[in-house]
């Protein structure tokens, strides 16, 4: 990693993670999600470039220890919600968003210094990115109250959200829908509650209009259903 990203590791270390938490993740871009012209998706050139690279899981391993402040040793992110699991996110879902975040698309206070030209290379987003998709963890991510699981499954598939993210939460790498299962409880429904106002800079415009009506009993109920499916690699991947 280049010297600037080992001088924040070194600070995070210092003042704590939860110092840099911000789970808001809800300052709007002028040209993302509402806006005239949004196209979800839309290739900037770096995340071009990075596709025509080839990511390296070893590589991978050595060029995450600058986000492990935050993320953990293996991406499992924290329970509470502050920072996502990451493990076995498709590479696809991880590209687009450090490079949403570097274009300014995505504002995200606590990953930008992290994801900057000056931190990271494009060679080392690719190289993190394979190593997200296969690595492995033993963490238990954070799940809500398990009270209303069957009403969580009955909203998720009422609205055909397995289109886009698979009866177990799979997601699908080439529409770079991300995976959802095992996802931590808090983190899933921060996220669900952004874009469905908008405050999601980079959201997806179709589910962002799916979850206008859907209340947010119902949202917390099809968060922690989702929290509670296995990871998509495992043997079991019935929800």
């Amino acid at each position: 990693m280049k010297i600037i990203q080992a001088l924040i590791f070194l600070i995070i270390a210092i003042s704590g993670p939860l110092a840099w938490a911000d789970p808001a993740d809800d300052v709007k871009s002028p040209g993302g999600l509402g806006a005239k012209g949004y196209v979800w998706n839309k290739l900037t050139r770096e995340h071009a470039d990075i596709l025509r690279l080839t990511g390296d899981f070893a590589r991978g391993k050595v060029a995450f220890s600058g986000c492990r402040g935050c993320h953990r040793a293996d991406g499992a992110g924290r329970p509470d919600g502050t920072y996502p699991r990451l493990t076995g996110q498709h590479a696809s879902v991880i590209i687009k968003q450090v490079t949403d975040t570097r274009a300014g698309l995505r504002v995200n206070p606590k990953m930008l210094p992290f994801a900057t030209e000056h931190a990271i290379s494009l060679q080392e987003i690719a190289d993190i990115a394979d190593y997200l998709s296969k690595v492995q963890t033993v963490a238990e991510n954070g799940k809500g109250a398990g009270t209303n699981l069957a009403r969580g499954k009955q909203v998720y598939e009422a609205n055909r959200c397995q289109r886009c993210h698979g009866l177990a939460g799979e997601g699908d790498p080439r529409r770079v829908f991300p995976v959802l299962a095992a996802q931590h409880y808090s983190y899933t429904l921060l996220e669900m509650q952004h874009v469905k106002d908008g405050s999601r800079s980079n959201g997806h415009p179709d589910m962002s209009k799916l979850l206008k009506p859907i209340s947010r009993e119902d949202m917390e109920a099809v968060a922690d259903y989702l929290s509670r499916m296995p990871d998509y690699r495992s043997a079991d991947t019935k929800p």
